[in-house]
């Protein structure tokens, strides 16, 4: 996939990602993940709930909250990237490489997905 193809890819948030707002405005975004099965013997083993799952939580500042309220499922990246930086009035070309970091570790850690147009 070129540069090109991939900023025209479609990002989606995933569902059962949940949003709060803290006072500094600040976001926190929390999600489920599952234990992996060595942790999941390492808790039987110390007699731990067997609770196959927890509750993962990051906090966002302003401006990944503003790429993060910029996902809507419709708007391709190149236009997320636009927005941007029109927004924080910064180089197009920052703001690209800043936003499509942003996205990558956000698809890494599952909190989105990504969908080719």
């Amino acid at each position: 996939m070129t540069r090109q193809d991939s900023l025209l890819c479609v990002p989606e948030k995933n569902s059962l990602v949940r949003e709060k707002i803290l006072e500094s405005g600040d976001l926190v975004l929390s999600w489920p993940q599952e234990y992996r099965p060595f942790f999941l013997r390492v808790r039987r083993f110390l007699r731990k709930s067997a609770q196959k799952s927890f509750l993962r939580k990051i906090q966002l500042d302003l401006l990944g909250k503003d790429v993060w309220d910029l996902i809507d499922g419709k708007k391709n990246i190149r236009t997320i990237v636009k927005e941007f930086a029109q927004h924080h009035q910064v180089n197009p070309r920052e703001a690209e490489i800043s936003v499509t970091l942003f996205m990558k570790s956000l698809g890494e850690k599952g909190l989105i997905v990504i969908r080719e147009a």
